[in-house]
């Protein structure tokens, strides 16, 4: 399966896009949407600026990497928005995690309401215990539209 259009609109909105280098919530440089790679062959350094393209670009190289874990991983069949809402969580949460948690051993199951509440357990970021619990309410309700 492939991300929809809708799923990369979604995972923009929820990470957002910051054409200037930053750094994260751990300190990691970051630009674009949650691009922590390199671009151009270079690491991420403060002061570097990308265009919109080179955002859209990265993005769609990160995004081919989850999608990558998802098809590997994952056993059983998937509606879009499932997809859709997996690759924001991994996109989020990393290949890794995806691949040793609950939410993909509860999809590989058929236990779709098992894993919609195994995302709620992906609230953390960093010292802030539910900092990310309204997004993953908002995968968990695109998981689980018809």
């Amino acid at each position: 399966m492939e991300i929809s259009r809708n799923g990369i609109r979604f995972i923009k909105q929820e990470e957002g896009e910051k054409l200037t280098a930053y750094r994260d919530s751990r300190g990691i440089f970051t630009i674009g949407v949650g691009h922590t790679g390199l671009v151009d062959n270079s690491p991420i350094a403060a002061g570097l600026v990308i265009t919109a393209e080179q955002s859209d670009r990265l993005l769609l190289a990160d995004i081919s990497y989850v999608e990558k874990s998802i098809n590997e991983e994952v056993q059983v069949s998937l509606t879009q928005n499932q997809y859709d809402a997996l690759c924001s969580l991994v996109f989020n949460i990393g290949v890794s995690a995806f691949k040793g948690s609950t939410v993909l051993k509860k999809i590989n199951e058929g236990d779709d309401e098992g894993a919609a509440e195994a995302m709620l357990l992906w609230k953390r970021a960093g010292q802030l215990p539910e900092a990310l619990l309204p997004r993953r309410k908002r995968e968990l309700a695109l998981f689980l539209a018809k």
